[in-house]
């Protein structure tokens, strides 16, 4: 018998539909002793099943045109799903694995793994903690900085201390919200004016700003990693090509202008090293894709974001692997990760109780 995999996709979340199109690709891929069940996180945050999920024709007007819809739910403390049925929730199938195929809040940030973890599943993506410091980019870059890995010059704010924050970079600055993926709401400013208005577009999104020195001479690279039986496999280093200052969600996921070529070896190695290095440094599981920023003019390479759940899994940049190989080597460790914490001690006996106990008595004396 298959075990059941919860693909897990959508969100309350800017990336909401790039997020349906890496699951749909993975479920195509998803390794045979696995069968797909796919979970659409809708833009409210509710959870449901259909019979037709998988064609991407139905998001388009998701209520109207999906079949047979079932809002579902997971457990606390229990590996099954539930299906809202009469206003009450009832078994609707047990869960082997998730694949977490969010981007952004919610799916990205930690909280949905929280309730893996509450419920004792195996998932594909990082933890809590790893997840959210990675997803809020000024405490990732606090880290990189303390553990000496080069990373642009920044400032951050929040609504509260943006009056009263010097901001004593030099323009030209990138203002963005400090967790957002996608390039949305990321501005180049070249000006006091344009830095006003690309602040607040940046408050739109998020609660708190982050400032970062325009990295001139600017070329792009990605490299992805996953863990597999105490290894990194490390993906081919791809430099991203665009047209403007900094690579947009257009140029992303849209425009057809925007092309990738390999690194040269020196700097792909150096590239491959880092990207290791913080898949630990992150405590990171998963397929995980770090992007780079490199000055040519001045040599110097610099991490700029890392992705915990990239678009895709970023399955395009490990050339000498297919998606599936990927996919099944993510969830094999998945599984032996939750093996392992299963494993831990959790209990503890103590007489804590029973001096609790005698002391409430002995006041009531």
């Amino acid at each position: 018998m298959r075990k059941k995999c919860l693909v897990l996709f959508g969100g309350k979340s800017v990336e909401h539909d790039i997020s349906i199109i890496t699951a749909l690709q993975a479920v195509k891929n998803l390794p045979k002793e696995f069968e797909p069940v796919l979970v659409y996180m809708d833009k409210n945050g509710i959870w449901w099943v259909g019979d037709n999920l998988s064609d991407i024709e139905i998001y388009k007007n998701f209520r109207k045109y999906a079949k047979n819809l079932k809002q579902v739910t997971m457990l606390l403390g229990e590996r099954v799903l539930l299906c809202k049925k009469k206003n009450k929730f009832v078994h609707y199938c047990d869960i082997g694995v998730v694949l977490n195929c969010c981007h952004g809040r919610i799916g990205e940030d930690g909280c949905v793994s929280g309730i893996f973890n509450a419920c004792d599943v195996a998932f594909s993506s990082s933890g809590v903690l790893s997840s959210a410091i990675c997803m809020d980019k000024v405490v990732m870059k606090d880290i990189l900085k303390a553990n000496e890995i080069p990373t642009p010059e920044y400032v951050y704010f929040n609504r509260c201390t943006y009056d009263r924050a010097k901001v004593k970079l030099k323009f030209p600055v990138i203002v963005k919200p400090a967790n957002l993926g996608s390039s949305i709401g990321i501005s180049v400013c070249h000006n006091e004016t344009e830095f006003a208005d690309a602040v607040e577009l940046a408050f739109s999104f998020d609660t708190k700003v982050l400032v970062e020195k325009l990295v001139e001479n600017l070329r792009e690279y990605n490299c992805a990693c996953f863990a597999h039986h105490g290894d990194c496999i490390l993906s081919h280093v791809a430099e991203v090509t665009n047209k403007g200052e900094i690579f947009s969600f257009e140029d992303k996921y849209i425009s057809q202008s925007g092309r990738s070529r390999e690194a040269d070896k020196t700097l792909t190695k150096k590239i491959q090293t880092i990207t290791q290095q913080v898949y630990r440094l992150f405590d990171c599981s998963g397929v995980v894709r770090v992007d780079f920023l490199y000055d040519e003019g001045a040599k110097t390479l610099y991490v700029n974001e890392i992705n915990t759940i990239p678009g895709s899994l970023a399955f395009y940049l490990f050339k000498d692997l297919k998606f599936t190989e990927i996919l099944s080597a993510i969830l094999a460790q998945c599984e032996d990760d939750l093996e392992e914490g299963l494993a831990l001690t959790t209990t503890f006996d103590s007489d804590a109780l029973e001096f609790y106990e005698q002391a409430v008595d002995g006041l009531k004396k």
